[in-house]
């Protein structure tokens, strides 16, 4: 079923508390979804893994009309939207879908606005109230059979349906300021991904291990370019010394938005060797680092904007073939055999296999 893609996590707000043994052993500290690309986080206490990657993770994103008419080169009439070209993004929150009760039928994701008393009294209360978006079997074919779009997402193109105006108005005026300083954004569409979608990830960097059965290539939802992203607290810690020694504010981890947060590591960025890790009873394949661009200098609660972290990875983290792009933290994928089954926080977690780093061949354009 279709509004399968859309179940199986699981949402929770307690705090796992970790007790150490004599040797350190890293565990999972923290697992987030994001059902909306570029909206805020959603913290787990434990999620399912499908053939997209953790359920539930982007599965909608917000997008644009292109300026210029498709074209056999181009055959996309819409371009994706994050917070790299409207921060506010920042400020509205997106559930997991959930089924409201026995009574409605459905499965909606809701959308929220929480902002500075500044932004609150420039948006209409009207337009503040949460909305809800059906997810549900019926309501994906209803979307499909309506509207479709072909959405330029870096060098992909990706079918998607939109899913209504209510959504679209929503959005459109919580980016209204976005649109003064950065462009109009009174256009914008939020739009579903159709689960049928082939859109494949990027074969040059995933290992054989990591292709399905039959050489197939794993597919991926409406992430940037890999599925699954594994932080390490060690090196966020290795990264706030380094802004404390210059007088600078400590960042939260929130700011490169990972799926797997993973504490207990001894030395910062040892996840830049990891090629095999079994977390819990999954097994996910390592496969390159995750270039940062001006997102990560985005509050995620605020939507405003500064310098950090980017001008202090620079000094030490800027690697790869071109040595501009700078990197934190960890692009996987989970191994086919882990499909439905589980992580959750508090895991251990076993690097498997090591080996050298891996950069981006080319240098990436950030958008």
């Amino acid at each position: 079923k279709l509004s399968a893609f859309f179940r199986g996590t699981k949402e929770s707000s307690e705090k796992f508390q970790h007790i150490d043994g004599k040797d350190p052993q890293p565990y999972v500290s923290a697992i987030y979804i994001y059902p909306v690309k570029s909206l805020r986080a959603v913290s787990l206490q434990s999620c399912q893994l499908s053939s997209f990657g953790l359920k539930n993770d982007r599965c909608l994103m917000v997008v644009k009309p292109r300026l210029v008419p498709p074209s056999r080169r181009n055959p996309s009439s819409h371009r994706f939207i994050t917070q790299r070209q409207a921060p506010s993004l920042a400020t509205i929150n997106a559930s997991i879908p959930t089924i409201p009760s026995e009574k409605e039928v459905g499965l909606y994701i809701s959308l929220s606005h929480r902002g500075n008393e500044n932004e609150c009294s420039r948006i209409s209360k009207e337009k503040q109230q949460p909305i809800r978006i059906d997810v549900s079997d019926n309501a994906l074919r209803r979307y499909s059979k309506e509207r479709k779009y072909l959405v330029g997402i870096w060098d992909d193109v990706v079918e998607v349906a939109d899913v209504g105006d209510e959504a679209a108005e929503f959005v459109q005026a919580i980016l209204e300021k976005d649109s003064l300083a950065n462009g109009n954004f009174q256009d914008v569409r939020v739009v579903t991904i159709i689960p049928s979608t082939k859109r494949e990830l990027d074969k040059r960097y995933l290992p054989y291990a990591a292709f399905h059965d039959l050489g197939t290539v794993p597919r991926i939802s409406l992430s940037d370019g890999f599925p699954i992203l594994i932080a390490s607290q060690k090196s966020l810690e290795e990264l706030n010394r380094r802004l404390l020694k210059k007088g600078k504010d400590v960042l939260p981890m929130s700011r490169f938005r990972p799926n797997i947060v993973i504490s207990g590591i001894i030395e910062p960025f040892d996840e830049d060797h990891w090629k095999a890790v079994r977390i819990g009873d999954c097994l996910f394949h390592v496969v390159k680092g995750c270039p940062r661009c001006k997102q990560s200098c985005t509050d995620q609660n605020t939507g405003k904007c500064s310098e950090e972290p980017l001008v202090t990875l620079r000094e030490f983290r800027a690697l790869g073939s071109s040595k501009t792009d700078v990197y934190f933290a960890q692009n996987a994928v989970a191994n086919n055999a882990s499909c439905g089954k589980e992580i959750r926080v508090g895991d251990s977690v076993r690097v498997i296999t090591r080996g050298k780093p891996v950069w981006d061949m080319d240098a990436v354009k950030a958008q």
